[in-house]
């Protein structure tokens, strides 16, 4: 770390340049905590029953809270990022030419996608407010650099945004629903919707929007001291802040039958607050799309380990000016199909990891090349979630496909393991 902010970006980090789980239990709820996050709430109030939409929901973040923690405790064993986590199971190359481009385009693109829906947002509930109107590409331009500046900063800056932000956010949103409730009474709750949706259908839906953070928790869970840290901060930060935010969304959406939270809390008379609580709910989450491009440039375009900065601020102004052109409106559907190829990645990293390697870092040993049995895996992953409609399925089916065709390619772990029950076979 220097005084101008965090530098280093694949570097392993050593014990002195990590904190403790309470501060990173920040920046995981900042990144749950999303315009996105409000409107999963709204879809499943529109499609469920109120209790079968936050337990379905609520168990989605469940499974989120699993999957960030497996590949955060290796994360935090290594002390590297994600997509350096890839360079067993992928090997160096596929890390660098597979995992970190579909990472950076995935990152960047939604980083675009929100700042266009933040800008937007803005420019709506000022003119509700003041009957003023703000183009839309001033808005989004503007939050857009105020967002990636705090990016660029690095994780110091995310924590002491979300330390502010986070807290400030529930109380408005609480205020919120309870002047909502007074305005528009509980009927709402109590209304049929359609019920097109299955409880299986609801868990799958919460997982999916998150489902990128979760194999890219290692982004943040290196800065952790400890695995028991790093299980501390995921449920504590995520578990609780997406469930809370999940049945807010529920709550206003049933309450006052609309989609949008921010115009519900103009309506019901807080028009400042409700500018307030749209800015930080995608300032917090948009930030560490950001962030987590330019480590994933970085490695892609083979960038000097101390060029972190200056890859998050080419990924922000990337995403921003895709943003401002309408690039972004028309592949939002693309991003979404990446997630299904996102997904297997995290199941060949941690079948290398902990089901070849059994959790011992001392193995990890990063391969030259391609490891052609990760890619094969992923590959297979991939379209079989694709085919079945499930993205978390990739995970599972990722992991699977690994350790079959780990067999018949063997890992750069599998062969350290030999190595040293050979040396340790007596004479």
């Amino acid at each position: 770390m220097e005084n101008n902010g965090e530098v280093m970006a694949l570097k392993p980090l050593t014990q002195e340049e990590r904190k403790d789980w309470v501060s990173l239990a920040f920046v995981q709820a900042g990144i749950c905590v999303c315009v996105p996050a409000f409107l999963l709430g709204a879809l499943l109030a529109e499609e469920m029953a109120l209790w079968p939409a936050i337990i379905s929901g609520s168990i989605g973040y469940l499974l989120v809270v699993v999957g960030m923690i497996i590949t955060g405790m290796q994360g935090c064993d290594l002390g590297i990022a994600s997509c350096s986590q890839c360079e067993v199971g992928f090997g160096k190359q596929g890390a660098r030419f597979i995992v970190s481009i579909i990472f950076a385009i995935n990152m960047i693109g939604w980083f675009g996608i929100q700042n266009r829906v933040c800008g937007e947002a803005f420019s709506n509930a000022v003119e509700s407010m003041t009957g003023f109107k703000i183009p839309v590409l001033i808005s989004s331009t503007i939050w857009g650099f105020i967002m990636l500046l705090t990016a660029v900063y690095g994780v110091h800056a995310l924590e002491l945004l979300d330390k502010i932000s986070i807290p400030l956010l529930m109380i408005i949103m609480f205020y919120g629903t309870y002047l909502a409730i007074k305005t528009y009474g509980t009927d709402g709750l109590l209304s049929q919707s359609k019920h097109t949706m299955s409880f299986i259908q609801g868990i799958a839906l919460s997982f999916n929007f998150t489902a990128v953070g979760t194999i890219t928790a290692a982004d943040y869970t290196r800065f952790q001291k400890s695995r028991k840290d790093t299980i501390k901060s995921v449920f504590y930060g995520v578990f609780p802040m997406g469930v809370i935010t999940l049945v807010l969304g529920i709550l206003l959406t049933k309450i006052s039958d609309q989609y949008d939270v921010g115009m519900v809390l103009i309506t019901v008379g807080l028009p400042l607050l409700g500018i307030i609580s749209l800015v930080i709910s995608t300032w917090t989450t948009n930030s560490t799309n950001a962030y987590s491009a330019g480590l994933n440039i970085v490695m892609a375009l083979k960038l000097k380990d101390n060029r972190r900065r200056e890859a998050t601020l080419f990924a922000g102004i990337v995403g921003i000016i895709l943003c401002d052109i309408g690039i972004l409106n028309h592949i939002e559907g693309v991003l979404s199909l990446l997630s299904y190829v996102v997904c297997p990645v995290g199941g060949v990293i941690s079948a290398d990891y902990w089901i070849i390697g059994k959790g011992r870092k001392e193995l990890f040993t990063p391969k030259e090349g391609v490891n052609w049995a990760g890619v094969i895996a992923w590959l297979a992953g991939a379209a079989l979630a694709y085919l079945i409609g499930v993205e978390f399925a990739g995970i599972i089916i990722g992991a699977i496909a690994y350790l079959i065709f780990e067999r018949f390619i063997p890992s750069p772990t599998r062969i350290a393991i030999e190595k040293i029950n050979e040396t340790n076979k007596p004479v």
